[in-house]
């Protein structure tokens, strides 16, 4: 699966899936997390808060339900 690059100094990449509701991350350690349920906005603030988007909305995507890939 290759994750579309965001440029921060935490996330390497990350994507959203519209009708699954699912936001995929790549963490700069590798890790990769889907997140359920997330709303459309949620992911539109991520990319729009570049260059520090997990600083910005990692609190709100973590309120998610969320499973580990890798």
């Amino acid at each position: 699966m290759r994750i579309p690059r965001i440029h921060s100094d935490a996330v390497n990449g990350a994507t959203y899936d519209p009708d699954r509701r699912v936001l995929t991350i790549e963490f700069e350690s590798g890790s990769v997390y889907e997140y359920l349920d997330v709303e459309p906005e949620l992911y539109a603030d991520l990319e729009a808060a570049q260059p520090h988007p997990w600083r910005v909305v990692g609190a709100r995507v973590k309120e998610h339900d969320y499973r580990r890939l890798r």
